[in-house]
C-alpha cells in the first residue's frame, strides 16, 4: 500500500498548527505526543480529557486538564482515543467553538506512528519493502482466522474482508448458537476456555489443526490491512511475520498492561515465564522497562514462526493459569487473554534480530 501522500498531508497539517492541544491521557495520546515531539519538535499545550478520573495530572512535563471554555478556537484539537468515543468527543468539542478537529482513527494513527517509526529507524514498514516482481500472479498460501464469538456487539459499518481471513467462532463449546461456518471446538482444540483464553482458542486450533504458508489472527473488530502486493512482499522478501505498530507507553510498557493486569497476576506471569522460559524471563526484564508493546494478540506469520511462537506461548500459560487458580478455583475473566498480549510483545522483541520482522496498518472497525 501507498501511504506517503496522505502521511505528507497530515503532518503539513500538524505542523502548521500554531497552538495543538492532544484530546486523550492514555497509550494513543501518548504515542501521538512522543511522535510529534520526535518527528516536530512541537510540544502540546495540554493534554485534554472528558473528566480527571483516571486520568493523570501530568504526562511528562505537560499539564492534563479537562475540556472547558478557555481553549484558543484556533488551535488544532488532535483527538487520539479509541474511534468509539470519537462521535461523543467532537460534539464535546463544538459545545465549546472548537472546529479544528484533527481525528485520530487507525488510519491516522498509522500515518502520524509510521512517520515516528521511520525516523527512529526502529520497527520495520512492510510499505518500505519492495515488490521484487510485480508480474508475479499467484499469491502466497495465506490464511488469518478472524476471531469471533457469539456476544460480539453488531459492527455498525460495512467492511471488506479479504478472502484469505477466516471467520471462526470462538468459544463454540460453550454455545449452542453458531455464527461462522468454522468453529474452535473441533480437532484438537481448548474452546472450553475461551471465557478465560478469548481469542487465542482460535490461535490454538490454528497451530493444531492448519497448516498454511502462512497463517494468523485478526479479531472482529482489528484486522491488518494487507493487500495482494503486501502477500507477494512477504514471500519475496522473505519476511517471518506481520505485526501491527507497537504502542509507545508511559512511562514504560507497564504503564499499558498494568490497567488490565492485576499486580498479583502480572507476579504470577512472570513467574510462570521464569519457570517454563527462563532464558526469556531475563531479557523480559529489560523489555518491559522500554515503552513498546505489542497489543490485540493479533499477527501474521509463516508457518515456522507461528509453530514456534505457539510452542512456546502455551505452556507457559498454561502454568500460569495452574498459578491463578489454585485448588480448584477456576476464574471467569479474560485474563490469560491479557497475559498473553505481554508474552507476545516479548516474544517478537526479544527475537527482533532473529526473525524478519515487520509491520502493518491495523484497522478498527466500528
Amino acid at each position: 500500500m501507498i501511504y506517503t501522500p496522505e502521511r505528507d498531508k497530515i503532518w503539513k497539517q500538524i505542523e502548521e498548527a500554531n497552538i495543538y492541544y492532544i484530546y486523550g491521557a492514555q497509550v494513543v495520546a501518548y504515542g501521538v505526543y512522543a511522535a510529534i515531539k520526535e518527528v516536530l519538535g512541537k510540544y502540546p499545550e495540554a493534554f485534554l480529557v472528558s473528566s480527571m478520573a483516571n486520568n493523570p495530572l501530568k504526562i511528562e512535563h505537560i499539564p492534563v486538564i479537562e475540556i472547558n471554555g478557555n481553549i484558543d478556537s484556533n488551535a488544532l484539537i488532535i483527538v487520539a482515543t479509541p474511534e468509539i468515543y470519537h462521535e461523543e468527543i467532537k460534539d464535546k468539542l463544538q459545545h465549546f467553538n472548537l472546529n479544528n478537529i484533527l481525528f485520530v482513527d487507525s488510519h491516522n494513527e498509522y500515518l502520524i506512528m509510521s512517520r515516528y517509526f521511520q525516523q527512529l529507524g526502529r520497527f520495520k514498514l512492510l510499505e518500505d519493502f519492495p515488490l521484487h516482481n510485480k508480474s508475479e500472479n499467484k499469491l502466497p498460501d495465506v490464511k488469518m482466522y478472524m476471531a469471533k464469538h457469539h456476544l460480539d456487539r453488531k459492527l455498525k459499518g460495512k467492511y471488506y474482508i479479504p478472502s484469505w481471513v477466516i471467520p471462526i467462532q470462538v468459544g463454540a463449546a460453550l454455545t449452542e448458537l453458531r455464527i461462522a461456518e468454522l468453529t474452535d471446538n473441533t480437532g484438537d482444540n481448548i474452546s472450553y476456555k475461551n471465557y478465560k483464553y478469548s481469542e487465542l482458542t482460535a490461535m490454538y486450533w490454528a497451530w493444531k489443526n492448519s497448516s498454511e504458508e502462512y497463517q494468523g489472527i485478526c479479531h472482529y473488530r482489528r484486522i491488518l490491512l494487507l493487500d495482494e502486493d503486501d502477500l507477494r512482499k512477504i514471500k519475496q522478501n522473505n519476511i517471518n511475520v506481520v505485526l501491527p505498530l507497537p504502542f509507545v507507553c508511559y512511562p514504560d510498557a507497564s504503564g499499558q498492561y498494568s490497567r488490565y493486569i492485576a499486580i498479583d497476576d502480572q507476579k504470577k506471569m512472570m513467574q510462570a515465564l521464569k519457570e517454563v522460559s527462563p532464558q526469556y524471563y531475563m531479557e523480559a526484564l529489560k523489555i518491559l522497562k522500554e515503552p513498546y508493546l505489542y497489543n490485540y494478540n493479533m499477527f501474521l506469520a509463516d508457518s515456522h514462526t507461528f509453530n514456534d511462537y505457539c510452542e512456546w506461548i502455551f505452556p507457559i500459560l498454561e502454568r500460569a493459569e495452574e498459578l491463578c487458580e489454585p485448588e480448584g478455583l477456576e476464574r471467569k475473566d479474560r485474563y490469560i487473554g491479557y497475559m498473553a498480549e505481554v508474552l507476545t510483545a516479548i516474544y517478537f522483541l526479544c527475537n527482533k534480530y532473529n526473525l524478519n520482522i515487520v509491520h502493518g496498518e491495523k484497522k478498527w472497525m466500528i
